[in-house]
Protein backbone atom coordinates (compact mmCIF):
# COMPACT_ATOMS: atom_id res chain seq x y z
CA UNK A 1 0.00 0.00 0.00
CA UNK A 2 1.59 3.09 -1.18
CA UNK A 3 1.16 6.12 1.64
CA UNK A 4 3.43 7.97 3.65
CA UNK A 5 0.92 9.16 6.26
CA UNK A 6 2.99 10.37 9.06
CA UNK A 7 1.15 10.59 11.78
CA UNK A 8 -0.78 7.06 12.61
CA UNK A 9 1.79 6.62 16.02
CA UNK A 10 0.31 9.54 17.42
CA UNK A 11 -3.33 8.08 16.97
CA UNK A 12 -2.66 5.09 18.48
CA UNK A 13 -1.67 2.46 15.69
CA UNK A 14 1.20 0.55 14.81
CA UNK A 15 1.28 0.93 10.81
CA UNK A 16 -0.03 2.81 8.21
CA UNK A 17 -1.94 -0.36 7.06
CA UNK A 18 -3.76 -0.75 10.41
CA UNK A 19 -4.73 3.03 10.47
CA UNK A 20 -5.56 3.01 7.07
CA UNK A 21 -7.67 -0.12 7.43
CA UNK A 22 -9.67 1.47 10.80
CA UNK A 23 -10.61 4.38 8.56
CA UNK A 24 -11.70 1.69 6.21
CA UNK A 25 -13.57 0.03 8.27
CA UNK A 26 -15.20 3.04 10.39
CA UNK A 27 -16.80 5.00 7.47
CA UNK A 28 -20.37 6.17 7.99
CA UNK A 29 -22.66 4.38 6.38
CA UNK A 30 -24.69 7.69 5.92
CA UNK A 31 -24.73 11.44 6.67
CA UNK A 32 -28.60 11.46 5.68
CA UNK A 33 -30.66 12.86 8.89
CA UNK A 34 -34.83 12.83 8.51
CA UNK A 35 -34.42 16.96 6.92
CA UNK A 36 -31.96 15.39 4.79
CA UNK A 37 -34.86 14.65 1.53
CA UNK A 38 -37.22 17.65 1.49
CA UNK A 39 -36.44 20.93 3.14
CA UNK A 40 -40.63 21.27 4.15
CA UNK A 41 -39.85 25.17 5.45
CA UNK A 42 -38.39 26.35 1.82
CA UNK A 43 -40.66 24.34 0.16
CA UNK A 44 -44.15 25.15 1.89
CA UNK A 45 -42.98 29.07 2.52
CA UNK A 46 -42.24 29.35 -1.58
CA UNK A 47 -46.08 27.90 -2.06
CA UNK A 48 -47.25 29.97 0.45
CA UNK A 49 -45.70 32.95 -0.42
CA UNK A 50 -47.40 32.95 -3.85
CA UNK A 51 -50.43 31.24 -2.77
CA UNK A 52 -52.82 34.24 -4.41
CA UNK A 53 -51.14 33.84 -7.59
CA UNK A 54 -51.54 30.30 -7.87
CA UNK A 55 -55.27 30.70 -7.11
CA UNK A 56 -55.34 33.24 -10.12
CA UNK A 57 -54.11 30.42 -12.65
CA UNK A 58 -56.22 27.75 -10.51
CA UNK A 59 -59.52 29.40 -12.11
CA UNK A 60 -57.77 28.15 -15.37
CA UNK A 61 -58.15 24.78 -15.17
CA UNK A 62 -62.22 24.83 -15.00
CA UNK A 63 -62.07 26.28 -18.40
CA UNK A 64 -63.27 23.88 -21.05
CA UNK A 65 -60.73 24.37 -23.69
CA UNK A 66 -57.04 26.12 -24.38
CA UNK A 67 -58.12 28.97 -26.44
CA UNK A 68 -60.35 30.20 -23.73
CA UNK A 69 -57.61 29.45 -21.32
CA UNK A 70 -55.10 31.72 -23.13
CA UNK A 71 -57.68 34.56 -23.28
CA UNK A 72 -58.15 34.30 -19.75
CA UNK A 73 -54.24 33.90 -18.83
CA UNK A 74 -53.92 37.53 -20.79
CA UNK A 75 -56.10 38.83 -18.74
CA UNK A 76 -54.75 37.85 -15.66
CA UNK A 77 -51.38 38.55 -16.24
CA UNK A 78 -52.47 42.08 -17.35
CA UNK A 79 -54.34 42.77 -13.99
CA UNK A 80 -52.00 40.95 -12.29
CA UNK A 81 -48.40 40.93 -13.51
CA UNK A 82 -47.72 39.43 -10.26
CA UNK A 83 -48.37 36.85 -11.61
CA UNK A 84 -45.56 36.28 -14.58
CA UNK A 85 -43.02 35.20 -11.35
CA UNK A 86 -44.19 31.96 -11.02
CA UNK A 87 -44.69 30.62 -14.49
CA UNK A 88 -41.12 29.32 -14.29
CA UNK A 89 -41.58 27.01 -11.90
CA UNK A 90 -44.84 25.43 -13.67
CA UNK A 91 -42.01 23.82 -15.43
CA UNK A 92 -39.52 23.03 -13.30
CA UNK A 93 -37.24 26.57 -13.12
CA UNK A 94 -35.93 28.53 -10.86
CA UNK A 95 -34.62 31.35 -13.09
CA UNK A 96 -36.78 34.66 -13.66
CA UNK A 97 -34.66 35.02 -17.01
CA UNK A 98 -35.03 32.16 -19.72
CA UNK A 99 -33.24 32.07 -23.05
CA UNK A 100 -34.84 29.80 -25.92
CA UNK A 101 -33.36 28.95 -28.95
CA UNK A 102 -36.19 28.78 -31.84
CA UNK A 103 -34.27 25.58 -33.90
CA UNK A 104 -34.96 26.53 -37.58
CA UNK A 105 -32.91 26.73 -40.36
CA UNK A 106 -32.01 29.51 -38.77
CA UNK A 107 -31.31 29.55 -35.02
CA UNK A 108 -33.36 32.80 -33.20
CA UNK A 109 -33.18 33.24 -29.83
CA UNK A 110 -35.63 34.81 -27.24
CA UNK A 111 -35.58 36.07 -23.96
CA UNK A 112 -38.22 36.04 -21.73
CA UNK A 113 -38.20 38.26 -18.48
CA UNK A 114 -40.51 36.55 -15.32
CA UNK A 115 -39.13 39.33 -12.99
CA UNK A 116 -41.02 42.09 -15.44
CA UNK A 117 -43.68 43.74 -13.54
CA UNK A 118 -45.01 45.88 -15.76
CA UNK A 119 -45.20 44.06 -18.66
CA UNK A 120 -46.63 45.60 -22.25
CA UNK A 121 -49.29 43.85 -24.19
CA UNK A 122 -46.06 42.79 -26.38
CA UNK A 123 -44.54 41.68 -23.43
CA UNK A 124 -47.56 39.60 -22.26
CA UNK A 125 -48.43 37.70 -25.82
CA UNK A 126 -44.90 36.58 -25.45
CA UNK A 127 -45.74 35.67 -22.25
CA UNK A 128 -49.05 33.34 -23.58
CA UNK A 129 -46.45 32.18 -26.63
CA UNK A 130 -44.60 30.78 -24.03
CA UNK A 131 -46.72 29.21 -21.79
CA UNK A 132 -48.66 27.24 -25.18
CA UNK A 133 -45.20 26.59 -26.67
CA UNK A 134 -43.88 24.96 -23.03
CA UNK A 135 -47.22 22.98 -22.41
CA UNK A 136 -47.95 25.37 -19.48
CA UNK A 137 -51.69 25.70 -21.32
CA UNK A 138 -52.18 22.03 -21.38
CA UNK A 139 -50.61 21.08 -18.42
CA UNK A 140 -53.21 24.26 -16.84
CA UNK A 141 -56.04 21.85 -18.70
CA UNK A 142 -54.73 18.06 -17.34
CA UNK A 143 -54.78 19.22 -13.35
CA UNK A 144 -57.09 20.26 -10.77
CA UNK A 145 -55.19 22.16 -8.62
CA UNK A 146 -52.17 24.69 -9.40
CA UNK A 147 -51.30 24.63 -5.70
CA UNK A 148 -50.87 21.27 -5.21
CA UNK A 149 -49.06 20.85 -8.64
CA UNK A 150 -46.81 23.53 -7.36
CA UNK A 151 -46.00 21.81 -4.09
CA UNK A 152 -45.30 18.86 -6.05
CA UNK A 153 -42.74 20.59 -8.27
CA UNK A 154 -41.16 22.28 -5.45
CA UNK A 155 -40.27 18.94 -4.02
CA UNK A 156 -38.61 18.14 -7.00
CA UNK A 157 -36.67 20.81 -7.56
CA UNK A 158 -35.68 20.71 -3.81
CA UNK A 159 -34.47 17.48 -4.06
CA UNK A 160 -31.17 18.95 -5.95
CA UNK A 161 -30.01 20.76 -2.44
CA UNK A 162 -30.10 17.16 -1.00
CA UNK A 163 -26.40 17.02 -1.74
CA UNK A 164 -25.46 20.26 -0.11
CA UNK A 165 -27.59 19.35 2.79
CA UNK A 166 -25.29 16.14 3.19
CA UNK A 167 -22.57 18.11 3.46
CA UNK A 168 -23.70 20.68 5.60
CA UNK A 169 -24.77 17.63 8.23
CA UNK A 170 -20.96 16.46 8.32
CA UNK A 171 -20.05 19.61 8.74
CA UNK A 172 -22.18 20.28 11.47
CA UNK A 173 -21.17 17.12 13.50
CA UNK A 174 -17.20 18.26 12.88
CA UNK A 175 -17.99 22.35 14.38
CA UNK A 176 -19.85 20.52 17.10
CA UNK A 177 -16.42 18.29 17.68
CA UNK A 178 -14.23 21.34 17.12
CA UNK A 179 -16.50 23.33 19.32
CA UNK A 180 -16.62 20.55 21.82
CA UNK A 181 -12.59 19.95 22.32
CA UNK A 182 -11.84 23.67 21.94
CA UNK A 183 -14.07 24.68 24.83
CA UNK A 184 -12.57 21.73 26.69
CA UNK A 185 -9.01 22.58 26.44
CA UNK A 186 -9.48 26.29 27.13
CA UNK A 187 -10.88 25.62 30.25
CA UNK A 188 -8.23 23.23 31.12
CA UNK A 189 -5.61 26.08 30.04
CA UNK A 190 -4.68 25.88 26.73
CA UNK A 191 -6.07 28.80 24.70
CA UNK A 192 -7.75 27.23 21.52
CA UNK A 193 -10.68 28.84 20.35
CA UNK A 194 -11.92 28.64 16.21
CA UNK A 195 -14.21 30.16 13.45
CA UNK A 196 -16.16 28.54 10.24
CA UNK A 197 -15.63 29.65 6.90
CA UNK A 198 -12.40 31.55 7.10
CA UNK A 199 -10.89 33.38 3.94
CA UNK A 200 -6.97 32.15 4.66
CA UNK A 201 -5.69 35.30 2.73
CA UNK A 202 -7.35 37.36 5.67
CA UNK A 203 -5.26 35.14 8.02
CA UNK A 204 -1.91 36.75 6.37
CA UNK A 205 0.07 33.48 6.71
CA UNK A 206 1.46 33.95 3.28
CA UNK A 207 -1.37 31.19 1.97
CA UNK A 208 -0.99 31.91 -2.27
CA UNK A 209 -4.14 30.77 -3.60
CA UNK A 210 -7.92 32.11 -3.21
CA UNK A 211 -9.70 29.49 -0.73
CA UNK A 212 -12.16 29.32 2.05
CA UNK A 213 -11.64 27.05 4.89
CA UNK A 214 -14.40 25.52 6.58
CA UNK A 215 -12.63 26.03 10.03
CA UNK A 216 -9.68 27.79 11.16
CA UNK A 217 -8.55 26.70 14.88
CA UNK A 218 -6.56 29.70 16.76
CA UNK A 219 -4.11 28.93 19.69
CA UNK A 220 -3.34 32.19 21.36
CA UNK A 221 -5.82 33.85 19.27
CA UNK A 222 -3.06 32.97 16.06
CA UNK A 223 -3.94 30.47 13.36
CA UNK A 224 -2.91 27.05 13.84
CA UNK A 225 -4.82 24.52 12.22
CA UNK A 226 -6.45 24.60 8.95
CA UNK A 227 -9.07 21.94 8.65
CA UNK A 228 -11.53 20.91 6.14
CA UNK A 229 -14.89 18.96 6.51
CA UNK A 230 -16.61 16.53 3.50
CA UNK A 231 -18.51 13.81 2.84
CA UNK A 232 -18.86 11.35 0.10
CA UNK A 233 -21.70 9.01 -0.65
CA UNK A 234 -21.48 8.37 -4.16
CA UNK A 235 -18.19 7.58 -5.61
CA UNK A 236 -17.20 10.25 -8.88
CA UNK A 237 -14.64 11.89 -10.40
CA UNK A 238 -14.64 14.91 -7.74
CA UNK A 239 -13.83 13.02 -4.76
CA UNK A 240 -10.49 11.84 -6.47
CA UNK A 241 -9.97 15.61 -7.63
CA UNK A 242 -10.14 16.52 -3.22
CA UNK A 243 -7.73 14.26 -2.44
CA UNK A 244 -5.56 16.24 -5.34
CA UNK A 245 -6.52 19.42 -4.08
CA UNK A 246 -5.83 18.75 -0.57
CA UNK A 247 -2.75 17.12 -0.27
CA UNK A 248 -1.10 19.94 -2.25
CA UNK A 249 -2.95 22.53 0.33
CA UNK A 250 -1.63 20.30 3.21
CA UNK A 251 2.24 20.69 1.80
CA UNK A 252 2.01 24.49 1.04
CA UNK A 253 0.04 24.71 4.95
CA UNK A 254 3.20 22.66 6.34
CA UNK A 255 6.01 25.10 4.31
CA UNK A 256 3.83 28.11 6.24
CA UNK A 257 4.41 26.09 9.41
CA UNK A 258 0.67 25.23 9.92
CA UNK A 259 -1.24 22.53 10.34
CA UNK A 260 -4.31 20.92 8.53
CA UNK A 261 -6.95 18.69 9.60
CA UNK A 262 -8.91 17.23 6.58
CA UNK A 263 -12.27 15.53 7.87
CA UNK A 264 -13.78 13.42 5.71
CA UNK A 265 -16.15 10.04 5.43
CA UNK A 266 -18.68 8.43 3.84
CA UNK A 267 -19.43 5.15 2.07
CA UNK A 268 -18.04 6.75 -1.33
CA UNK A 269 -14.26 6.29 -0.37
CA UNK A 270 -14.57 2.43 0.54
CA UNK A 271 -15.82 2.30 -3.10
CA UNK A 272 -12.85 4.40 -4.09
CA UNK A 273 -10.15 2.67 -1.83
CA UNK A 274 -6.94 1.85 -3.89
CA UNK A 275 -7.28 5.50 -5.56
CA UNK A 276 -8.09 6.69 -1.67
CA UNK A 277 -5.00 5.22 -0.38
CA UNK A 278 -2.64 6.34 -3.59
CA UNK A 279 -3.67 9.77 -2.85
CA UNK A 280 -2.98 10.89 0.19
CA UNK A 281 0.39 10.82 0.02
CA UNK A 282 2.60 13.29 2.76
CA UNK A 283 -1.21 14.27 4.30
CA UNK A 284 -0.19 14.28 8.10
CA UNK A 285 -4.04 13.68 9.17
CA UNK A 286 -6.78 12.47 7.74
CA UNK A 287 -9.76 11.79 10.02
CA UNK A 288 -13.36 10.32 9.47
CA UNK A 289 -15.59 11.13 12.81
CA UNK A 290 -15.29 7.92 14.66
CA UNK A 291 -11.41 8.56 14.92
CA UNK A 292 -12.00 12.29 15.18
CA UNK A 293 -14.27 11.77 18.24
CA UNK A 294 -11.59 9.87 19.75
CA UNK A 295 -8.42 11.51 18.92
CA UNK A 296 -8.92 14.96 18.36
CA UNK A 297 -8.38 16.39 21.49
CA UNK A 298 -4.62 14.64 21.70
CA UNK A 299 -4.10 15.85 18.18
CA UNK A 300 -4.68 19.49 19.11
CA UNK A 301 -2.42 19.32 22.16
CA UNK A 302 0.13 17.72 19.67
CA UNK A 303 0.02 20.83 18.06
CA UNK A 304 0.75 23.25 21.41
CA UNK A 305 3.90 25.42 20.86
Amino acid sequence: MVTTLVEFRLLGFDTQDEYLNHFHDSLLKTAHSYDFFVDWTKVLNYAQQHFMEFGLLNGLTLLPNNEIRKTRLKEIIAKHPNTIQIIPSLIAVRDKNIEIADLARQVIYSHFDFGNQNPSPRDIDDMISFCEKTGIINLLGSIKDVYTYALGVEVGLDSNARKNRSGDAFKRLIQTLIDLETKQLASEGYPFSYKPEIELNTLKIGYPKQKKADFVIYYGGDPLVICEANIYHVPGSKPIEIVRSYTDMGSILKNLSKKFLWFTDGPAWAEMWPAFTQGVNDLDFILNYEISLKKLKKILLSFVP
